[in-house]
């Protein structure tokens, strides 16, 4: 009882610390005045990634308005077996050494941060901002002169834009709009405080300053966060630019979706508890704004559900399912439930998104549910957490299947003890009929993968000039 009683109360916490900090004011710098034109280092990790993809990621990168002789562009390929896979990007980049330099090691340790570590140690001298690309992101033309006039205009020592997906708009709009709620509503906020976390592509951060905080480290499996709260921890400005400036691919499997984001909670989860002290004691170079933004940011798909999970189906088949700790264990599930619901909703008619849309949305984030709730668990008690690339081919989502077993054993075990328990109380019984909504919003979501992987295969089976 008392463990689910104090889970309750770290849901409501959260829940009520999101719309607080969205009253508080904000406080932002000016632009600087005298601010030298940026020379961009452009890095690019890959790894096991469809070639076709990241040479068109590279043909977009070339082709920017931004003068030639100030920006660079660093591939680094790191741990791939297959030739088949490196070999045509080399030579793709070996046609353009003037523009390009190309990279590939073997045996990287630190997965993506490894990489972009590399990469740095790589880049030009003259270079005064390095700027993360994922493989599959194919940036708009005018991708680095949006980032200087942001640089400019905030005074900002890194920016951050959103991820934006290709192809969405018809085949998957409400996954869509799942993941963009986070840009939507954590990011937007943590902008006033200028504490944004770095989410991996699309970010530009002075050189200056990633050096200064340490560079890029694989202590989490989410780099891209741990390192942006260093960099607040050392006094640097981050800031987001609501702007889409390039896109990319949505994972092309409900599986894949799936370990996408037990990396990114899992991650996130791990870099609170890394820097707990930094974040939650005065002992960190915080103030109260930047320390709640980021904490709203790191616990942004959080979930502590899993514990009254478990603990609820115990009771009831051990026949204590009248108790007050079944009754606590059950307010958690549907307050979980409830969160999920307000969050996506709410986010959805703030813009206006068409009803159907939000309720894709909504199975979305109930389908992820289940792997949110182990992330957090394995991430809490110290479970080994390895990097997984997300697949870009497509292959693994034709085996995937349309059934999983996480959904299917959660949606049997609530049947069962909705007709053989009968348990008692209105709270019990909701918290069971809570527990059989994963599978048929992992159904619905896995439906609108597959339109989606079929709308966009012919980009990942196109071959490259």
């Amino acid at each position: 009882m008392v463990i689910c009683a104090a889970i309750i109360a770290i849901q409501i916490a959260l829940m009520g610390l999101r719309p607080l900090i969205a009253c508080l004011p904000a406080r932002l710098m000016a632009g600087r005045q005298n601010f030298a034109s940026p020379w961009f280092s452009i890095h690019v990790a890959t790894h096991a990634e469809p070639p076709c993809l990241v040479i068109r990621t590279l043909r977009a990168l070339l082709d920017q308005d931004w003068p030639a002789e100030r920006y660079e562009i660093i591939v680094m390929d790191n741990n791939t077996a297959d030739p088949a896979l490196w070999k045509p990007v080399e030579r793709f980049c070996a046609a353009r050494l003037d523009r390009i330099t190309f990279l590939h090691r073997s045996g990287v340790k630190g997965a993506k941060a490894g990489a972009l570590n590399i990469a740095l140690e790589h880049s030009a001298p003259d270079a005064t901002h390095v700027v993360t690309v994922d493989a599959d992101y194919v940036v708009h033309r005018d991708f680095l002169s949006r980032a200087a006039e942001a640089l400019h205009r905030t005074g900002a020592d890194y920016v951050q834009f959103p991820q934006s997906y290709t192809g969405t708009a018809i085949t998957a709009p409400g996954i869509d709009a799942e993941l963009e709620e986070y840009f939507r509503t954590n990011a937007a906020v943590a902008d006033e405080a200028e504490a944004v976390l770095l989410t991996g592509t699309l970010c530009v951060i002075s050189k200056q300053a990633l050096i200064a905080a340490g560079a890029w480290s694989g202590a989490t499996t989410t780099e891209d966060a741990e390192l942006g709260v260093r960099l607040c921890h050392r006094g640097f400005a981050g800031r987001f630019i609501n702007e889409v400036v390039g896109k990319g691919l949505l994972p092309l499997s409900l599986r894949d979706l799936e370990r996408q984001r037990y990396r990114w909670c899992s991650g996130n989860f791990q870099t609170l508890l890394r820097h707990a002290r930094m974040i939650l004691t005065p002992t960190g170079n915080f103030n109260l704004h930047k320390r709640l933004v980021i904490l709203t940011q790191l616990t942004a798909w959080f979930s502590l559900a899993l514990v009254p999970f478990v603990l609820l189906m115990v009771w009831l088949l051990t026949g204590r399912g009248h108790t007050v700790a079944a009754t606590f264990a059950a307010g958690a599930i549907v307050l979980s439930l409830g969160d999920a619901t307000i969050r996506v909703v709410a986010r959805g008619l703030r813009d206006r998104l068409a009803l159907w849309v939000i309720l894709h949305a909504l199975a979305c984030r109930i389908a992820l549910a289940p792997q949110s709730a182990k992330a957090t668990f394995d991430a809490l008690t110290g479970s080994r957490l390895k990097f997984i690339v997300t697949d870009k081919s497509g292959e693994t989502g034709q085996a995937s299947g349309p059934l999983y077993a996480c959904h299917l054993m959660i949606f049997i075990t609530s049947i069962l003890l909705l007709i053989g328990v009968q348990p008692i109380g209105p709270l019990v019984v909701a918290a069971l009929l809570t527990l059989l909504l994963p599978l048929p919003a992992a159904l619905l979501t896995d439906r609108s993968l597959c339109a989606y992987r079929a709308a966009i295969a012919p980009s990942l089976t196109e071959v490259s000039a």
